[in-house]
């Protein structure tokens, strides 16, 4: 697993106000909430179609998908719910790059000192087949 790397030049005077962050975080999670709902109902019609010699299990792992899901949902909902009250409370944009592994993520959080680049975010098109 690759170490998180600082995405600013050192300087440990920038700091964010926790509410922005906190808007962007909520964000990040509800969009996965819904790409796991996506994988969710994928998963449900591939095994819809299959004849599985264990599906018992196979549903038990559709729920567990789905608590995933619910999960990220509420976190997106509690931070956005919290936002208000954080407005005056800052934290170290340094410390935060070094925590967060993904370089998209920091940038999409606004924290590399980069524009989000909507072109190199996945779409639902964008397809992995392993």
């Amino acid at each position: 697993m690759a170490e998180p790397q600082p995405c600013l030049d050192g300087d440990v005077t920038d700091v964010l106000p926790l509410s922005d962050l906190m808007a962007d975080v909520s964000g990040e999670l509800a969009g996965l909430a819904e790409r796991c709902s996506l994988l969710q109902w994928t998963i449900s019609s591939l095994l819809d179609r299959l004849d599985h010699p264990d599906l018992g299990a196979e549903i038990h792992m559709l729920q567990d998908v789905d608590r995933i899901q619910q999960t990220l949902a509420d976190l997106a909902s509690v931070l956005a719910a919290a936002r208000a009250d954080a407005g005056h409370i800052t934290c170290r944009q340094d410390a935060l790059c070094r925590v967060i592994r993904l370089e998209s993520l920091r940038t999409r959080l606004g924290l590399s000192g980069e524009k989000p680049d909507k072109a190199h975010e996945p779409d639902e098109t964008d397809v992995t087949w392993l």
